[in-house]
């Protein structure tokens, strides 16, 4: 199933034991208003970036959980 998902998306998947989500605030002179960061533990432990995404609008975070058959919002 992963390699069919790999095949019909066109974005890297990667597997990893530690992944790290930043979001940085920039200052004002910085070309956009808030950084993110997705970076991973790569081989021999070392840290690997992912993609770095730069937007005006405060980034939205939600957390989901495969039920299975649904994938529904985690109220934390």
């Amino acid at each position: 199933m992963l390699n069919q998902l790999r095949k019909e998306l066109s974005v890297a998947i990667v597997e990893s034991d530690k992944i790290d989500i930043e979001i940085q605030e920039q200052t004002e002179d910085a070309g956009c208003k808030y950084m993110v960061l997705v970076s991973f533990e790569g081989p021999n432990k070392s840290k690997e970036i992912a993609k770095v995404l730069l937007t005006n609008s405060k980034p939205h975070i939600r957390q989901t959980i495969d039920n299975g058959n649904t994938v529904n919002e985690q109220n934390n």
